[in-house]
């Protein structure tokens, strides 16, 4: 999808026998929830995805056929499995394509709720950091050699995963914000991750040999 959108459109009622302040107050009683999209997609259709031309067929004979063209429709406003969306399952109210002479055409869709009691909209709680590990957390190296360190956020899921990489020693080892170490001169240096969120540190013990 390049773009998406949601409308709730809501309806309301009002009485200027409610204006005692000067303002008509409003009620809304209900809502005509809109999912749309637009997007691009490949003249032929993968053999393990249900692409644009599908989904144009799918809709086409559903309503050839008298029923209607219904779909579960999930909207990511996070991106995908951020765990921030809405959902349901909702009637095909709009449905169009524009095919050019290249290998990319685009679509546009409009789908409005079929089912009331389907549709959810979930929030994901962030998650905080508890700590990170670094590995390996000792490591030997000779001047200009390299080391990959890693450093795992903890939990797995946590929200925020970023991590600060600084050295105790620059003029012995050097780290890169990837937690690349570059050994530069004979001694130790102490390579600290740091996490973004709730600074919590896990160290890595650089020791330096001269070359042979």
């Amino acid at each position: 999808m390049t773009t998406k959108g949601i409308d709730y459109s809501m309806n309301t009622i009002n009485s200027e026998a409610d204006d005692a302040k000067g303002l008509v107050e409003n009620l809304v009683n209900n809502m005509d929830l809109t999912i749309s999209g637009e997007g691009e997609f490949r003249k032929s259709d993968k053999d393990n995805e249900i692409g644009a031309w599908r989904l144009s067929k799918y809709i086409f004979d559903e309503v050839q056929a008298g029923r209607q063209p219904n779909l579960w429709v999930r909207f990511d406003f996070a991106g995908e499995n951020a765990g921030t969306y809405i959902q349901g399952y909702m009637n095909t109210t709009s449905w169009s394509g524009d095919f050019g002479t290249n290998d990319i055409s685009t679509f546009s869709g409009e789908w409005k709720v079929y089912d009331a009691d389907t549709v959810v909209f979930e929030v994901a709680d962030s998650i905080a950091a508890t700590g990170v590990e670094v590995t390996p957390a000792t490591a030997s190296l000779v001047v200009g050699a390299t080391q990959q360190l890693s450093g795992a956020v903890q939990p797995t899921d946590a929200t925020n995963k970023a991590i600060t990489w600084t050295t105790s020693a620059a003029s012995i080892a050097t780290v890169s914000s990837t937690g690349l170490v570059t050994a530069v001169s004979a001694g130790t240096a102490t390579i600290t991750a740091t996490t973004a969120d709730g600074d919590f540190t896990d160290t890595c013990a650089v020791t330096v040999t001269a070359a042979p």
